[in-house]
């Protein structure tokens, strides 16, 4: 390839070789272009370029000079020069330029060569050298290599760059596809096909068996599904076979069955049916299995019921045996079972419990329970209050007609033995069989009272530490919202009773593990009684009885980790009210003393009496309850809140009071009485930082003054001040942050300032508001505080100038201010109070003696009020100093019109009517100076066209009038050519009153638009220009009424009335006049239309003058109120009927719905049972729970993710626990409830002990102890009379033993009248709500 030209080849070369080689060439003939014009000139090369010389002619001519300039020949390369001034040009040949045509242009820099190809410059020219493949000047040509057609055999010729490319057909190959490709070479035919070659593809024939272009597929000898009855079929080459394994078919083709019943496999007389590949049996019923051979047992789930006894069909021993069945056993028979029913029930499966009160056998209005093979009759008090009792409630009760209860307890009358009794049930804070010994005592000062429970009936320590649950429960009253209750144990283990913030705390601690339990929400420091038992047994329960708990008793409870059930040796010892010692009450949260009253204690089986509290301990506690409400006399002053602590009281006072009972105030100081210039200085003691706050009371009336300064020597780090009635606050950065309320109003405020982390806020009025970033340096102990002012005059200008007004109770980080030092002598302050010094302050805040200039005239008393004053002025007159006199109170207008006091006077008005041309005239006074710019008028008519108010004076006019009964307004006044017209929309001629009000928008201009109101409603700015009503004040005649009949009321144009009365004189300087004066009526009257009642059903006459309308009652409509409206027209009832009514309408509302129209779903969440602090979400007539994510179920009452048995869930007294769908559940055993089996049921609710018997709760059973004529499982049986006196004999004898007995019972219970519910109840969720002591169990009823 050529190498590339270098620049100077290509602008100076004319060798091509030359260039081509790249070497530096020149042009050595510059006279080779003739470049000398004009005769005889010849041009001579020489070094530098070439020169021009002159040759002389043959005829001695010599050469012509072109001029003086040109004769250098300064153009070059045969340009042309051109003289012009003194100066020459050169016109340059073609492919040449520059200012002597020494540049040769390069026609090669537009890159003219295309497709790569080399440019040459030449003189006004270029050559292109292209490279292979292209030709033309430009190279823009390719070169066609395809043209002679080189590929063969169809081949398609693709032109390339300075070559071609043959695309060959299929079948052919070579450059120029001039080879023949033979298809078999690669032996494409496969599975022994033969291949045939052809052009550009081949042919294969295939051997039996294949197919396809290359015989690669087996041909499926399967595909005509020859195997059949679901034989699988297997190709082979050119064949198949079948496999008939498990069809119970064979064959070539699987076509013959084998038969599988041949075997005879069915028992128990079933029959065989043949099967595919097997057999099934048909079994009789009560037969199962595959092959029949199993009984079913349908006695195994015990479908007969109440203990019936369960007897197979299928039992071949029971035929001929047993008269329930018959003689012959039949397979068609065999399924099933037969009951055989304990008396007291029927029924296939023994589930009908036979009503045995079908007969009514209970008396006197007893209701009957049926029972088992029996019935329970429950007694009620007759009408006359007779009490029954008996086995059918036909025995009346008269134990309590002469009992010995006292304080109010309740006498309920047993029946034992035939035998009427009595037992005592003691109100609240009483206990023994009569009720007379008081349980009460109070705690009045801080201890603990110790109960050793060890010393109960000559126990032993180890008989007290057995199996037995440990509990306390109690009665008490106080309002401390801490106090402990009751400590059992030491300070390494523990169970203890507290309040914490007012609600019930148990804390227990054993073998290490803690257990705390809080009953959130209720606080119980009210003042009243309330009953609480703490239970340790199989868990930690605790028990609140409140009326607005579920049932009336709040449950909360824990399972206990350690699973132990002993009481514990160190409960032993119980501390009522304390504790002993720090290490102990640390334990608590409250660590606080009780103070109250106590009452019905109990420590597990023992009532603890106050008898029985040892005598050393007696010093704390007092019998009875005297309660002193100390709160209801309201001892704390000026608002102070007061606080019940039982023994006495307490008063949080609210600033700036003090003391016991808020009765004294912190001393205000008073800063610039009488305008003396005064202030306060404080020295700060202690470093503070830089956030802190400032509170104090603030009272002033002046806008302006310094508050308050900080200085840390002789610069201020902070300035508070007033400014406009608003605080501003200021740091040493000139930061100013600004308090938007306004202060200087003479009321006192309380206000604190906060700085924090370079943030302020300002508080007033229990209103805190965010001011802004502001930086303040950190306050430093010297520092000093200026209150008030500063101690030069001059430096307090800047902030407004001393401060007027009164400062109280200032603190800073709650250190107190004082501005003056107690009196008291030896009086020592507390370190958080600054004592400060002050310069002309006044103790209190005083007033000035505003009255002393005597601001009251006219005989008006001056009253001081602070820093201000109030004029108490005489009745005729008025203003802030009296100065303005009340006419009007001296009455000087006549009868039947309205005095109206109106500046420097008054005036009399009153309506008046007028009929047809009873017009009345006025002119204006001349000292009538104030600008007309509005105007007013009241009418009432009924006239369709009628002039109301015109005037005119010039060419200013003015018309108020009505036409086609609307309203019609024109004005043309002032500079203004076009005025304005306004026509009322709506008719006003309809006897109703009416008021048009008239107003310029601006009424110091030559001319403004008006505004028009119609009756408050219509109010509308009218379009266009008018000046005001000042023409009238040129003696203009201003006429009203003419050609009106109707009313009219009140008018005054700019502020000054025209009056219908007849001509008065008035004081006041500026009135109206009249000139011309018809026959004026004074009030407005017309026909008398409403006398003859002309409105119906309750309705209103309204007069409209000459005519009337009717303001219907509701439920009435129509222009008498004669037709009823149909109040259910709207559809008032949005989820209802609505049924019309007089007035009114009613909504029959559907399910869900309720209100005065339907329109209020019902909240169906106000007694929801969602569980577990679960969300009820309201729906119509329903509600579901959105339950917390650790809880779910319908009522959210299940742990989530499920509790599972035996892992995370234990059931307690013997329950069992099984898994079900929202995770572990309790079976119970008879006489618990509750989730977790926790809850023995009181099986004595409701009573079941009749004719007065006294039931005693057990663990699923009852006593009951009947009176004296009564016996049986539940006192239903009538004891029979002994007639002889061997009878009487009996009688004393068993008298004898009862009274054995009853001083036995203690340590026995009876054996006798046991009864066990579980077998006739399902066990329900209920708990002991038992309100006093548990008394001994012979005295125990319900």
């Amino acid at each position: 390839p050529q190498k590339p030209l270098s620049r100077q080849c290509r602008s100076r070369s004319t060798d091509l070789t030359c260039c081509q080689e790249d070497t530096k060439c020149v042009n050595t003939d510059p006279c080779g272009n003739s470049p000398c014009k004009g005769p005889h000139f010849e041009c001579v090369d020489r070094t530098s370029g070439y020169v021009c010389e002159c040759r002389m002619g043959p005829n001695g001519e010599g050469c012509h000079t072109e001029s003086p300039v040109c004769s250098s020949h300064p153009c070059q390369n045969n340009g042309t020069c051109t003289e012009h001034a003194g100066e020459y040009a050169c016109s340059c040949p073609p492919g040449h330029s520059g200012a002597r045509c020494e540049d040769d242009i390069d026609e090669c820099a537009s890159s003219p060569c295309q497709n790569g190809a080399i440019c040459l410059d030449r003189v006004n020219e270029y050559n292109c050298f292209c490279v292979p493949g292209f030709q033309g000047y430009r190279c823009e040509i390719d070169i066609n290599e395809c043209a002679s057609r080189p590929c063969k055999n169809n081949g398609t010729c693709l032109n390339e760059m300075d070559r071609y490319l043959c695309a060959c057909a299929p079948g052919y190959t070579g450059i120029n596809c001039e080879n023949e490709i033979d298809e078999c070479d690669s032996d494409p035919c496969q599975n022994g096909g033969v291949c045939a070659d052809q052009i550009g593809l081949y042919t294969c024939s295939c051997a039996p068996g294949y197919e396809g272009i290359q015989c690669e597929v087996d041909i499926d000898d399967c595909e005509s599904h020859p195997c059949i009855n679901g034989g699988t079929c297997h190709d082979l080459v050119d064949s198949y076979w079948c496999d008939c394994s498990d069809t119970g078919y064979e064959g070539e083709h699987c076509e013959l069955e084998i038969l599988e019943c041949a075997s005879q496999p069915c028992l128990n007389n079933a029959t065989c049916l043949e099967g595919v590949t097997n057999y099934s049996c048909a079994c009789w019923p009560g037969y199962t299995g595959q092959h029949c051979e199993e009984d079913v047992d349908e006695c195994a789930a015990n479908p007969c019921h109440n203990g019936g006894m369960c007897f197979e069909r299928s039992n071949q021993t029971y035929y001929e045996t047993r008269p329930d069945f018959p003689r012959e056993f039949s397979y068609s028979q065999a399924a099933g079972f037969l009951c055989w029913c304990q008396p007291g029930f029927s029924g296939v499966e023994c589930a009908v419990n036979i009503d045995e009160c079908r007969d009514d056998p209970c008396e006197n209005g007893a209701t009957c329970e049926d029972a088992i093979a029996d019935y329970i009759c429950y007694c009620a008090p007759s009408q006359d209050g007779i009490l029954w009792g008996g086995k059918n409630c036909s025995v009346a009760l008269t134990g309590c007609q002469s009992h010995d209860c006292q304080n109010q307890a309740l006498c309920i009358p047993t029946y034992q033995a035939e035998t009427h009794g009595h037992i005592c049930r003691c109100q609240s804070g009483f206990s023994d069989a009569t009720c007379s010994t008081p349980t009460t005592f109070s705690i009045g000062s801080r201890g603990s009272l110790l109960i050793d429970v060890s010393m109960n009936n000559n126990q032993s320590r180890r008989d007290m530490t057995g199996d037995h649950p440990a509990m306390v429960s109690l009665r008490f009253r106080t309002t401390l919202p801490d106090a402990i209750l009751f400590y059992r144990g030491h300070d390494a283990e523990y169970l203890f009773l507290e309040l914490s913030d007012g609600m019930l705390h148990v804390g227990l601690k054993r073998n290490g593990a803690e257990s705390p339990l809080l009953l959130e929400g209720l606080r119980v420091d009210d003042g009243q009684w309330h009953k609480a038992e703490v239970l340790l047994q199989q868990s930690l329960e605790l028990k609140l009885w409140h009326k607005t708990c579920d049932t009336g008793v709040c449950l909360k409870s824990s399972p206990i980790g350690d699973g132990a059930t002993s009481l514990s040796p160190a409960f032993l010892k119980t501390y009522i009210g304390g504790v002993d010692g720090h290490l102990m009450a640390n334990n608590t949260q409250s660590r606080e003393s009780f103070i109250g009253c106590l009452e019905d204690l109990q420590i597990d089986d023992r009532a603890i009496l106050p008898l029985d509290i040892p005598h050393h301990e007696s010093a704390l506690v007092e019998l009875g309850c005297n309660r002193t409400e100390w709160c209801h006399i309201q001892p704390c002053s000026h608002n102070g809140r007061c606080v019940d602590l039982w023994a006495t009281f307490r008063c949080d006072c609210s600033r700036p009071y003090k003391g016991q009972t808020c009765s004294h105030e912190y001393p205000a100081g008073t800063f610039g009485l009488e305008d003396l210039s005064s202030f306060a200085s404080f020295t700060v003691a202690d470093n503070l930082g830089a956030n802190f706050n400032i509170s104090f009371f603030i009272r002033t009336l002046k806008p302006s003054g310094l508050v308050l300064q900080i200085r840390n020597g002789t610069n201020p780090c902070l300035t508070v001040y007033l400014k406009n009635g608003q605080l501003q606050l200021e740091t040493l950065s000139t930061n100013t942050e600004i308090f938007s309320e306004n202060l200087a109003d003479g009321r006192r405020y309380l206000v604190t300032l906060t700085f924090q982390g370079g943030e302020v806020h300002a508080s007033h009025s229990d209103r805190v508001v965010e001011l802004g970033h502001l930086i303040v340096i950190p306050l430093l102990a010297g520092f000093e505080v200026y209150v008030g002012g500063l101690p030069h005059q001059d430096h307090v200008s800047t902030w407004g100038g001393y401060f007027k007004g009164c400062l109280q109770d200032l603190q800073l980080n709650h250190h107190r201010m004082e501005f003056f030092p107690p009196q008291a002598e030896n009086y020592s302050l507390p370190p958080a109070v600054f004592v400060g010094q002050g310069t002309n302050l006044a103790l209190g805040c005083i007033s000035d003696d505003t009255c002393k200039s005597g601001p009251c005239h006219n005989g008006g008393t001056c009253t001081v009020t602070w820093n201000d004053f109030s004029c108490s002025c005489p009745g005729n007159f008025t203003g802030a100093t009296c100065e303005e006199r009340v006419w009007c109170e001296s009455h000087p207008c006549p009868t039947d019109t309205t005095c109206m006091d109106v500046p420097a006077g008054y005036v009399c008005l009153a309506n008046a009517t007028f009929q047809g041309n009873a017009a009345i005239e006025f002119v204006t006074n001349a000292s009538l100076t104030r600008a007309l710019s509005s105007l007013h008028l009241d009418f009432r008519t009924r006239d369709e066209d009628a002039i109301l108010l015109w005037a005119t004076k010039e060419v200013d006019f003015l018309q108020i009038a009505i036409q086609n009964s609307t309203l019609l307004v024109d004005i043309r006044s002032g500079n203004s050519i076009e005025g304005i017209t306004f026509r009322s929309q709506t008719p006003i001629a309809d006897g109703a009153w009416h008021r048009v009000s008239l107003t310029m928008e601006e009424p110091s201009a030559l001319s403004s638009r008006w505004q028009v109101h119609v009756d408050g409603f219509v109010n509308v700015t009218l379009q266009g220009n008018a000046g005001n009503l000042d023409f009238l004040k040129n003696n203009a005649l201003i006429i009203l009424a003419e050609n009106f009949t109707g009313c009219l009321g009140h008018v005054n144009i700019g502020g000054v009335y025209l009056p219908f009365t007849a001509q008065l004189s008035y004081p006041q300087p500026e009135q109206f006049l009249q000139s011309h004066r018809g026959n004026v009526r004074l009030g407005c009257t017309g026909a008398d239309v409403c006398t003859s009642n002309p409105c119906l059903n309750g309705g209103t006459c309204e007069d409209l003058f000459n005519s009337f309308r009717c303001a219907c009652s509701a439920g009435w409509e129509g222009p008498r109120c004669a037709s009823d409206l149909d109040e259910c027209r709207s559809s008032p009832c949005v989820h209802g009927d609505c049924v019309d009514s007089v007035a009114d309408f009613q909504c029959e509302c559907f399910r869900g719905y309720i209100g005065k129209t339907c329109a209020i779903n019902v909240d169906d969440c106000v007694r929801h049972q969602c569980l577990n602090g679960g969300t009820c979400v309201d729906g119509v007539y329903s509600y579901s729970c959105r339950c917390p994510a650790q809880y779910s179920g319908p009522r959210c009452e299940w742990p989530f993710p499920p509790q599972q048995c035996g892992k995370n869930f234990t059931c307690l007294n013997g329950g069992k626990c099984t898994s079900g769908t929202w995770g572990a559940n309790c079976t119970c055993k008879p006489g618990f409830t509750g989730r977790k089996c926790q809850i023995n049921i009181n099986e004595c609710e409701p009573n079941p002990c009749q004719n007065g018997g006294t039931c005693q709760d057990s663990v699923n059973k009852y006593e009951c102890v009947c009176s004296a004529n009564y016996n049986g499982e539940r006192c239903d049986s009538v004891s029979k009379p002994f007639p002889s006196p061997v009878t009487c004999g009996c009688a004393l004898l068993l008298i004898i033993g009862l009274a054995f007995m009853v001083l036995t019972a203690r340590k026995r219970r009876q054996s006798e009248g046991t009864y066990s519910p579980s077998q006739q109840e399902v066990a329900g969720a209920r708990l002991e709500m038992d309100s006093v002591l548990k008394v001994p169990p012979e005295e125990r009823l319900i």
